[in-house]
């Protein structure tokens, strides 16, 4: 009669680390030094969102967003860490918000947001920009006719072709579309874990919802689109939303080391000014929990099951 068998594969059993803390959150870019005890690591990884459009411009696409469980890593390395900045809003009518930075680990890389796309007149010659592409897209300013010069001014768009910007697959969605005229409403930027929504003529799309995550200990909403300029909800409570039309305002900055995307600026009046400015996008983030590997063999014994039974070192 056999004593021993094969029950399957080896079963590899990932423990956090108890001692003194298992979790390792970089808010800006640093080196990570991995113990000579930890072989794998979870980890989340946040690109920085990006900057809002101005003047009825296109929410901010929110960072690239990454997360694995149970990483192998060289234990006693020291890895590279690179936490992206927030993209600036965009404060005048001459280009998009800006996109955000990268952030990584290990050669594992988020993109950042989209920068959202800026409408505008210099007067009566209006832009209608796309949104940029990134870890999420951003939304696009609004694409109606509107105005009666020559349009649109150099570096503009035809109507219609406000486009929102395209997502990184695995790391977000796209930004929403501009609304048409004659009233102008940007498309609110694409978030982790929705695309963003379109514009329309009475009101600026809404940003694309966030992820709620809890690896840092606290459950936080990270990379949120932002929503687009006249009054486009924010995708989370981390993304700020642009302003209500026809407001003069600035749009506010997303949260810090949320990856959230920021909201567009509001239409306003026909001079463009720092009055009706996106917000800037929030910082990424990099978040490891350390973790050793507990090694359960396949192969079994018989017999060394019985004398483990018989001397009390086996449990009931």
């Amino acid at each position: 009669m056999a004593n021993g068998g094969i029950i399957g594969p080896d079963a590899v059993i990932a423990n956090s680390v108890a001692s003194p803390s298992p979790i390792k959150d970089f808010t800006a870019s640093g080196v990570y030094p991995a113990p000579a005890t930890v072989s794998v690591v979870d980890y989340l990884i946040v690109g920085g969102g990006g900057g809002g459009g101005a003047i009825a411009g296109g929410g901010g696409g929110a960072g690239g967003y990454l997360t694995k469980t149970n990483h192998l890593i060289t234990a006693g390395c020291n890895y590279a860490i690179t936490v992206g900045g927030g993209g600036n809003g965009r404060v005048n009518y001459n280009g998009n918000g800006a996109t955000g930075g990268i952030s990584s680990f290990d050669c594992i890389t988020a993109s950042g947001g989209g920068g959202g796309g800026t409408g505008g007149n210099v007067p009566y010659n209006w832009l209608r920009a796309a949104g940029g592409d990134g870890g999420s897209g951003a939304g696009a300013a609004f694409n109606g006719p509107c105005g009666t010069g020559p349009q649109p001014v150099s570096g503009g768009e035809p109507d219609g072709t406000g486009i929102g910007g395209t997502g990184t697959p695995g790391q977000g969605n796209n930004g929403g579309n501009g609304g048409g005229g004659p009233t102008q409403h940007g498309g609110g930027g694409g978030g982790a874990n929705a695309a963003g929504t379109n514009g329309s003529p009475t009101s600026g799309g809404a940003g694309g919802a966030g992820i709620n995550n809890s690896i840092t200990g606290s459950c936080v909403h990270y990379a949120a689109g932002g929503g687009g300029g006249g009054a486009g909800a924010a995708g989370g409570p981390t993304a700020t939303a642009g302003q209500p039309t026809p407001s003069s305002s600035n749009a506010g900055n997303a949260t810090s080391n949320s990856g959230s995307g920021a909201g567009a600026g509001s239409f306003g009046p026909n001079t463009p000014s720092p009055a009706n400015g996106g917000g800037n996008g929030g910082s990424g983030r990099v978040v490891l929990v350390e973790k050793t590997i507990l090694v359960a063999p396949g192969v079994w014994s018989l017999s060394e099951q019985f004398d483990n039974r018989k001397l009390g070192n086996w449990g009931t």
